[in-house]
């Protein structure tokens, strides 16, 4: 008995790296027909739900039928801003929200086998942090890309929180946002601290809550300092309104 809780984790860690080599190969094997992100995007959330179920996580999305149409089907752009809670942030948005939007990354991901081939195929923004000159043309770039359309994802706090509770936001992402002239679309997410504590690999089942809350605007804000402090006060909200729910409101992502 007491192997058990050892064991199955470590099975499905092995079963979800297997998977992942023969999803990035099927990704490259269909990007020159289909090009590198939309190759991505059939293969990746396919992949993601299979080895989520496999952990025996459930993923819960809440508050995305309030957003205005133009958010839900992508034809409005917008940086999404959230707490990063997890390792599995990233995979699980990118399961569970529509709008198939990139992530911003550290620049050391791209190193990593599998993991870095297929996210730099998808299009994610690296940023390397130890050179501002190199961090800022990304963060130009990852602007360019939102006017011409592209939704992005960034977790501001820089890092995961070891309990849950919200760090200090930096300003980059909200720099991005003021400059692109976009919205920022705050959301909280729960359980991602349960299922896989910082510092630790072994995973717990249990329910992954993503509670979107109302876009802030930009251009209503003097600058990207102010639209930090209230993007860091909706998510605060956004926690504390949704602590201790568990499925209400919310919509079961199959």
């Amino acid at each position: 008995m007491p192997i058990r809780p050892f064991l199955r984790p470590a099975l499905v860690w092995v079963f979800g790296a297997l998977a992942l080599a023969l999803a990035v190969c099927l990704c490259f094997l269909l990007a020159p027909f289909l090009g590198g992100r939309r190759a991505f995007w059939i293969v990746a959330p396919r992949y993601i739900r299979g080895t989520a179920r496999a952990f025996g996580i459930r993923r819960e999305l809440a508050g995305w039928e309030d957003l205005p149409e133009a958010f839900r089907n992508g034809t409005r752009p917008a940086v999404f801003i959230g707490n990063h809670t997890s390792l599995f942030d990233p995979p699980l948005m990118i399961s569970t929200l529509p709008c198939h939007p990139v992530f911003v990354a550290k620049r050391e991901l791209a190193g990593v086998p599998f993991l870095g081939w297929v996210i730099w195929l998808a299009g994610f923004i690296f940023i390397d942090r130890s050179n501002r000159a190199a961090a800022l043309r990304s963060l130009e770039d990852a602007a360019a890309r939102i006017r011409a359309g592209q939704a992005i994802v960034a977790f501001p706090e820089g890092t995961r929180s070891r309990d849950g509770r919200l760090l200090p936001f930096k300003k980059g992402a909200f720099a991005l946002a003021f400059e692109a002239g976009v919205p920022v679309v705050p959301f909280a997410i729960h359980g991602g601290p349960d299922i896989l504590p910082k510092g630790t690999w072994r995973t717990r089942g249990g329910l992954y809550r993503i509670t979107m809350g109302a876009p802030l605007e930009s251009h209503a804000h003097p600058d990207a300092e102010a639209l930090r402090l209230a993007a860091e006060a909706a998510v605060r909200a956004l926690l504390e309104k949704d602590q201790g729910k568990s499925t209400e409101g919310g919509v079961e992502v199959p």
